[in-house]
């Protein structure tokens, strides 16, 4: 690739044991169809990956660890860096341990690559469920990662689990989406924003909204809105923009 073009993987929601009904480890499993997205990372020349969210199903019962298990298995085949950052799936009440957090899989992250800069962040901290001290701490964390973007990085992107909306910024407030979502987007703006990369809809989303891209992928474990191909996309990113590809992962 050309100097200042690079690609990076975007993977959400792998969700081991939504939709493993024979087991973690069988064919037509949720880590089967990660193992073949962590497949074609490996052969594709990107740069890195990154997860959105939800890479397990039970956060906190008889089945959080062989799921851990099985998906720390998944990414240790990774051959690139990997960054991510927490679902729903993976944590609940801040107060309480959890699990996947427990063993230092990732939350969020910031990082600069070429041309671009990246920064993921706890959405269900950043929609408020869990009272206004965790999401003032949230949007602290995404303010002043933003705030320290170095020079050249011309494109930004956001990574949280949530999308700001699923169909239009009108429609009504639900667990879908993000409630404060004009506020958010009034704040990306004011950080020069270029795209929010999210999951947990599980379906695609491309959508364009105050000037800034909002894509979602429908993810490698099951399509939970209308049937569709399991995927994970393709970021390349290049001097004036970026191109999103969709990379098939086999049906559920």
């Amino acid at each position: 690739m050309s100097d200042g073009v690079f690609s990076f993987a975007f993977i959400t929601d792998p969700q081991i044991g939504m939709d493993s009904a024979s087991g973690l480890h069988e064919p037509g499993s949720d880590k089967k169809r990660l193992d073949r997205a962590i497949a074609c990372v490996n052969e594709s020349g990107v740069d890195f990956a990154v997860f959105g969210g939800d890479q397990i199903e039970n956060p906190g019962d008889e089945h959080t660890d062989p799921q851990l298990d099985a998906l720390q298995e998944s990414l240790s085949a990774l051959t690139v860096p990997y960054y991510g950052v927490v679902g729903n799936h993976e944590q609940g009440d801040p107060l309480q341990s959890w699990k996947y957090i427990e063993r230092g899989l990732p939350v969020r992250f910031s990082l600069s690559h070429r041309n671009a800069f990246l920064v993921g962040v706890n959405a269900w901290w950043l929609r408020g469920d869990f009272g206004d001290e965790y999401l003032q701490k949230e949007l602290d964390y995404l303010g002043t990662q933003l705030s320290q973007v170095p020079p050249g990085c011309r494109h930004r992107f956001v990574v949280m689990h949530w999308p700001l909306f699923n169909y239009h910024p009108q429609e009504e407030d639900t667990y879908w989406n993000m409630s404060n979502r004009c506020d958010l987007v009034d704040l990306f703006r004011s950080y020069e924003v270029s795209c929010v990369l999210t999951g947990h809809w599980h379906q695609d989303i491309d959508a364009r909204w105050h000037g800034i891209s909002l894509i979602t992928s429908v993810g490698t474990s099951g399509p939970l809105q209308y049937p569709e191909e399991l995927s994970f996309k393709i970021i390349t990113v290049f001097e004036d923009g970026w191109s999103v590809r969709r990379v098939a992962v086999g049906s559920s």
